[in-house]
Parts: structure tokens; C-alpha cells; sequence
């Protein structure tokens, strides 16, 4: 498995598992599995950070998009 993809499925993991999770604990948390699976912590890629913020990014999208269905979202044109 890539370094990048496993990144993404922890982030949502430990997200979905653990909803008020702070950034801290799912740093080290994420870390601990990269150095249990022989890959580099976070922040010494090069990519890390950006990787990071398009995650984090996608994973707010989502949240907030569910806090509103599809109806709710019409009438709020309206």
C-alpha cells in the first residue's frame, strides 16, 4: 500500500471512530500505524502537508453536507 492512500483511509478511520478526536491524538495515532507498517511520520514527505489540508478539506465538504439534505438545501435558495 502507498504511504498517501493509507494516510487518507486513517484520517477517516480514526475520524469516523472517534468523533471529537483532537488533532494531536490523531497525529500520534496515524503515526503510530505508519511506523508499525516501516513508513515515515507525517510532516518529513514532502507532500504531507498538502496532502493534509486537501483531506481535511474533504472531510469538512462532507460534514457539512450532511447537516443539510437535499430539500433543506432547495428551500434555502428560496
Amino acid at each position: 500500500m502507498e504511504r498517501h492512500y493509507l494516510i487518507c483511509g486513517l484520517l477517516g478511520w480514526f475520524c469516523a471512530k472517534q468523533s471529537n478526536i483532537t488533532s494531536e491524538d490523531l497525529r500520534v495515532k496515524i503515526d503510530q500505524v505508519l511506523a508499525d507498517s516501516k513508513f515515515t511520520p507525517l510532516g518529513t514527505e514532502k507532500g504531507d502537508l498538502q496532502l493534509l489540508d486537501e483531506m481535511i478539506a474533504e472531510f469538512l465538504m462532507s460534514v457539512m453536507g450532511r447537516r443539510f439534505n437535499r430539500k433543506d438545501r432547495r428551500s434555502v435558495k428560496k
